[in-house]
């Protein structure tokens, strides 16, 4: 693990690039819109905009660490640490001036997060965490919840932007939402980590998230004293209290395996 002055100087930094990216953010020069991986995904000036500003900075201040944003960027390094970028996360809500969107900065040591910054630029909220300190959000420590029942837990969620990928993802949600409170959806899996963190949530749930969206956000909660894992080949992030994390993993578990059963084509009668 890398000593406490290292990641002192890393979270600072983190913070720093965050709010020049916000910056960007404010100034809403989006010029041309494109889509990525569906027409309903967009990318504006404001992305790239954002996530080249922070890639600069990188490479003049930590030209030894890599780098993996979300705009295409993918830089080998040298130092065992990674910078993981979504400069713009929740472009829809962005686009259409839907308060949930951020900049989100996470740092990864040998694989694992031990820098997480999210900056809500609608609420200008400013969420960051050190591995093995307490997560702040505005210069305050954050906690999350002490939930321990499902019944009463309030969700958020995400869906993709691939049609066939929604329908399966809103099935699992039907099978979730009689289990739970209620559900939200924001718009922004980094904001809805930070929720869960601060309280605002009782857990997330999401699949085919990619580790941009994530690896910011999963320090946060570990920072307030909850429980986020993230599993790379399902591209799917859970994240609660501890005191609910294994009850809503069950849960989860037993929805989308119930899910998978009514997707099956019925047996052949022989």
């Amino acid at each position: 693990m890398p000593n406490a002055n290292e990641l002192s100087q890393l979270h600072d930094l983190a913070i720093q690039l965050a709010g020049q990216a916000g910056e960007v953010h404010v100034r809403r020069e989006t010029g041309d819109i494109d889509s990525k991986s569906s027409s309903t995904d967009p990318v504006s000036d404001v992305d790239r905009e954002a996530e080249n500003l922070i890639v600069a900075g990188l490479r003049e201040l930590r030209p030894d660490d890599a780098i993996l944003g979300e705009e295409d960027t993918s830089v080998q390094g040298s130092s065992g640490f990674r910078w993981v970028i979504d400069p713009l996360d929740g472009t829809v809500n962005y686009l259409y001036e839907f308060p949930s969107h951020a900049v989100s900065i996470g740092v990864e040591f040998d694989g694992t997060p031990v820098i997480g910054v999210v900056l809500d630029t609608a609420l200008n909220e400013l969420h960051a965490s050190q591995v093995e300190k307490k997560s702040i959000r505005n210069g305050q420590e954050i906690h999350v919840t002490s939930c321990s029942d499902l019944s009463v837990a309030l969700l958020g969620t995400g869906f993709a932007y691939q049609p066939s990928l929604r329908r399966s993802q809103a099935m699992i949600i039907t099978e979730l939402i009689s289990h739970v409170r209620d559900i939200r959806r924001s718009g922004s899996c980094a904001v809805d980590l930070c929720s869960v963190a601060s309280g605002r949530l009782d857990a997330f749930y999401e699949t085919g998230v990619n580790w941009w969206d994530v690896a910011a956000g999963i320090q946060v909660v570990r920072g307030a004293g909850g429980i986020a894992t993230y599993e790379h080949d399902k591209k799917r992030i859970i994240a609660s209290g501890p005191n609910l994390w294994e009850e809503l993993n069950n849960a989860i578990i037993k929805a989308e395996a119930a899910t998978v059963s009514q997707s099956a084509p019925p047996s052949a009668n022989i």
